[in-house]
């Protein structure tokens, strides 16, 4: 085997690639918005052109021959990528205090989840616990019948002041 690329085309080059960084045909399709059959056809015709049996082989010679001879348009891997962020431990509460503190944890906190209006600030209901979202759906129920109370009290009072 000659230690020169032989002649393949921007397709196969790219199916290439992606063989070497052990793709399979289905997401090479996917990843280059082509059918799989597109996929398959451009690695065959890259075996024939390296007269080599298998696709990995072919996709390895390619690599090594790449790497090789240098060219001008090639892929150069970023020498620098930034961590993914951490996610948040726990989400925010809505009543958090802002210096920190909190008098007495456990009986505290959970007066303050009771009491709680609304979702906690900086997430969703669905990051809450268990316990968490049973508070809320208590909340919200406990709430939405102090409302209707009220506003019947009031309908009633002012039916009694006209009347």
């Amino acid at each position: 085997m000659a230690d020169t690329l032989p002649e393949l085309s921007e397709g196969e080059k790219q199916c290439l690639r992606l063989v070497a960084q052990g793709f399979n045909s289905k997401e090479i399709a996917r990843q280059l918005h082509v059918s799989e059959h597109t996929v398959d056809q451009r690695v065959r015709t890259s075996l024939r052109k390296f007269g080599v049996p298998s696709r990995k082989e072919a996709a390895r010679l390619f690599v090594t021959i790449g790497q090789q001879t240098p060219q001008i348009d090639a892929y150069q891997p970023l020498i620098y990528q930034a961590q993914p962020l951490a996610l948040d431990p726990e989400p925010a509460s809505s009543l958090a205090q802002p210096d920190g503190a909190e008098a007495e944890p456990g009986r505290t906190s959970l007066l303050r989840r009771i009491l709680a209006f609304g979702p906690p600030l900086g997430g969703s209901t669905n990051e809450l616990s268990i316990d968490g979202r049973i508070l809320a759906m208590i909340r919200a129920a406990v709430l939405t019948g102090a409302g209707v109370v009220t506003l019947l009290l009031l309908i009633a009072g002012a039916f009694k002041a006209l009347g």
